[in-house]
């Protein structure tokens, strides 16, 4: 997990929670991987139905697969219409 740190950092900023810490725990289990040049999480189906997060920079997105598709969500990503990450 050391390879997505910042990423981590981030989303958990913006969730409110501590994502690090469930990435290390048992549950929920997430599945990270690179799409282009943004990080994905996803928690386990017990978690939130299909809810995926794509993290780049600062910015993060929200999205739930049945309502939009990964391309379509990273392209609101790049466009600045994410959701501003929590203070």
């Amino acid at each position: 997990m050391g390879e997505f740190a910042d990423e981590i950092t981030v989303l958990s900023r913006w969730l409110g929670r501590d994502v690090a810490a469930d990435l290390g725990g048992v549950v929920p289990v997430w599945n990270v991987f690179r799409f282009r040049d943004a990080t994905v999480f996803v928690p386990d189906v017990s978690e939130g139905a299909r809810r995926m997060w794509l993290v780049r920079g600062q910015a993060v997105r929200e999205f739930v697969l049945s309502e939009a598709t990964i391309d379509d969500a990273y392209a609101r990503l790049g466009a600045g219409e994410a959701l501003p990450a929590v203070a």
